[in-house]
């Protein structure tokens, strides 16, 4: 599998997150406490020292890709998500550019930039299950990326089927988020929306391959 263009995006990204966090650590006091956690209300309940508060998220995102690069060759994966396409890619690239916001919040935030937390981490989950939803269906049968259920396992036809009902249903649940942040529901309704749809599509996705499993196994 070709990791040239996630590692290069990666690379990117990681240099950006610390040139902004040196830009914060010139600007915030270094006496300050600076918000690294927000409840579901959007209200900072955990604080740290800048140059802590400003570190954890490059940190998280050099961590993030060193795994990510190399979890193929440890899992014995490489060929398999050669055939993937670039869905592996996508979700690396994506996970990357939520680390990057995120860092963004956090330095905004400390800048005394007014945020709307949960209406913004809201729409951008949602963006990023529907970029990721719209891959889902190229990803082949591996030990790292997908639904892994005895049935897709058994069977690439199962694989394939619960992982066009995967990316759909992803996708959906994306258009929902990105229109609730945008209609401004409240906090509690984005963060039940969000947890109950993600659990949803996780269980349904496991059940569904339980049951192309066992049409596949009756149409034999």
């Amino acid at each position: 599998m070709n990791n040239a263009l996630p590692l290069k995006v990666s690379a990117a990204i990681i240099l950006a997150m610390i040139v902004a966090a040196i830009w914060a650590l010139a600007v915030v006091p270094v006496d300050a406490q600076v918000a690294v956690h927000f409840n579901l209300q959007g209200e900072p309940d955990r604080f740290a020292a800048p140059l802590l508060a400003f570190s954890i998220m490059p940190a998280a995102a050099l961590f993030t890709s060193l795994v990510l690069a190399l979890a193929p060759r440890f899992a014995h994966a490489e060929a398999s998500l050669g055939r993937s396409g670039n869905a592996y890619a996508t979700f690396w690239i994506g996970i990357m550019c939520v680390l990057l916001v995120a860092h963004i919040v956090i330095i905004a935030s400390a800048a005394g930039v007014a945020l709307s937390i949960p209406r913004g981490l809201t729409a951008l989950l949602g963006l990023f299950l529907l970029i990721t939803g719209n891959v889902s269906s190229l990803i082949k049968p591996n030990r790292i990326l997908g639904v892994r259920t005895p049935g897709t396992y058994g069977s690439d036809r199962v694989w394939a089927k619960t992982h066009r009902v995967f990316g759909w249903a992803s996708v959906l649940l994306g258009l929902g988020l990105i229109a609730l942040a945008l209609a401004n529901a409240a906090p509690a309704v984005l963060a039940s929306a969000t947890i109950g749809g993600i659990v949803l599509i996780g269980a349904g996705s496991v059940a569904y391959s339980y049951w192309a499993w066992r049409q596949d196994k009756t149409n034999a």
